[in-house]
């Protein structure tokens, strides 16, 4: 092991040399780095808080800047321009598929997340087309896979009335079966027990760190050398009976659902248009043999139920913490909610053009929040020029938001906790526009028309039904966010009181 390690090391020092190790002046500025380690070391002095090492450094060398992890040549962008400019041109429409992004599917060319050339063009287009016929964006098709969803949530809650409610993961369920409706169609108890697994998966996956990843990222051989404290082997050894990883269990679930719709298929073929999304994608089979595979359909499946689940789950859970942390704002919620559905009707989607302060609610969660700080890594695929600065082939783009969210030339007071920033003079929402929430461009996230519905009818729903608040007697919850795969809130716990009320 120790040999694998020297010869490991000795590379790296080669490659440094080869690849060059000074700055450019037309390349974007840089601190100045070490051999081997690159900035490493710039990154770890930077904060002792990892959610603020990029935007300590984009003080002071600005709204784009360069690093090295190790022996990869990156850029950050900490300003809403340069993301917006530099992540829509399709020089950036590539993926960094080294570490976990490479396991993410299995170092194949395959799904919407990791995808590359004309595999993520055809698989992306067919998959949103095909969602969009499905439901996806379509409010009414929506509101209908979330009342199931939500039904779930409400029964879970109601055996929880009055006691104190973990937070941590709460949500995972009922988003993730949203998108399970659309996918598969349907939600029998085996499909609930394949839910449950992929999310006590994912969540051990997730918990695994978030350290290990960075560094394999910056030197890959050492996930060989040193798996215990890098986490890759928490990703490789679910602590489950099953023996599986995330990935793993994420593809034999999407495997399962292939050949059973391709036996159903064989023994009884269509006689009308494909009702799931499973079905019209087995149903293509043998007309692009590229993107209509079995393994390809178990990549988008994954694709779908992380990028839907995951974030939007995480961004209730700091959506309920503010909630509880700011009972005045929570009660503007529900007069807002009364007003717009005196019956006590379900709220729908539509009605949110009626509801500017929940959506201002919304909005100021995702500035301070800041879910999804640090947007997927992109690989630049040929030279560009931004702003006189040269980015070359090769190099991983970096987008990080704190800088942009926590700006006083843009926010005044981005400190504090302010809806009533997003509330016109008469009333009417208001720049909602300079919220960062998602990234930009063809290779945003795929859950993001999922996740504003969702958010959206979950949150009025809950509020509709429940007051929420801190248990009696313990001190408001931590109002930072834990690093991680997102961010979300430090555990904290919560109380549901019913109101009175019939829907």
């Amino acid at each position: 092991m120790l040999g694998v390690a020297l010869l490991g090391l000795g590379l790296a020092v080669l490659a440094y040399y080869l690849l060059g190790k000074y700055h450019h002046s037309d390349e974007p500025p840089s601190p100045p780095g070490l051999p081997i380690l690159g900035n490493l070391i710039d990154l770890a002095r930077a904060s002792d808080n990892i959610t603020k090492t990029f935007g300590v450094l984009g003080e002071k060398y600005g709204e784009i800047f360069s690093i090295r992890m190790g022996l990869k040549r990156m850029v950050v962008l900490t300003s809403k321009e340069a993301m917006q400019s530099i992540l829509t041109n399709e020089a950036t429409f590539a993926r960094d598929n080294s570490g976990m992004f490479a396991d993410w599917s299995f170092h194949k060319n395959l799904g919407i997340v990791t995808s590359r050339g004309g595999v993520w063009s055809k698989t992306r287009n067919w998959t949103f087309k095909m969602l969009r016929e499905f439901g996806l964006g379509k409010s009414l098709a929506m509101e209908g896979y979330i009342q199931i969803a939500s039904d779930l949530l409400f029964a879970k809650i109601d055996d929880k009335l009055g006691t104190e409610v973990n937070v941590d993961y709460f949500f995972h369920q009922p988003i993730q079966t949203t998108m399970w409706l659309m996918v598969v169609g349907r939600l029998s108890e085996d499909d609930k027990e394949d839910i449950k697994l992929i999310i006590d998966t994912e969540e051990r996956f997730i918990k695994s760190g978030v350290l290990g990843p960075s560094v394999v990222n910056a030197f890959p051989f050492l996930r060989f050398v040193f798996p215990n404290w890098l986490g890759h082997k928490v990703q490789i050894l679910a602590e489950s009976a099953l023996q599986m990883d995330f990935f793993q269990t994420c593809n034999s679930i999407g495997k399962k659902l292939f050949d059973e719709m391709k036996q159903k298929l064989k023994a009884s073929p269509l006689t009308s248009q494909p009702v799931n999304l499973l079905e019209a994608f087995v149903q293509n089979c043998g007309t692009d043999d590229e993107i209509f595979n079995c393994e390809n359909f178990q990549i988008i499946f994954q694709d779908l139920l992380i990028s839907s689940s995951d974030t939007s789950s995480s961004f209730l859970e700091s959506v309920v913490l503010y909630l509880i942390a700011f009972p005045e704002m929570q009660e503007k919620i529900y007069q807002e909610i009364l007003n717009v559905a005196p019956n006590r009707r379900v709220i729908n989607f539509e009605d949110r053009k009626r509801m500017p302060y929940t959506q201002a609610f919304i909005l100021e969660t995702h500035r301070n929040a800041r879910t999804i700080q640090n947007f997927a890594p992109r690989r630049i695929l040929w030279d560009f020029v931004y702003k006189n600065y040269k980015i070359k082939k090769g190099t991983i783009v970096i987008a990080d938001t704190r800088l942009h969210c926590e700006n006083k030339q843009i926010w005044g007071d981005p400190e504090v906790f302010r809806p009533e920033r997003f509330i016109g003079e008469h009333g009417e929402l208001e720049n909602a526009s300079s919220v960062i929430s998602f990234s930009f461009g063809k290779r945003n996230c795929p859950g993001e028309l999922h996740a504003n519905i969702v958010v959206f009818l979950i949150l009025t729903a809950l509020l509709q039904r429940y007051k929420i608040s801190n248990p009696v007697g313990q001190t408001t919850p931590r109002l930072d966010m834990k690093p991680g795969f997102t961010l979300k809130p430090y555990p904290f716990q919560l109380v549901f009181e019913k109101r009175n009320l019939k829907i």
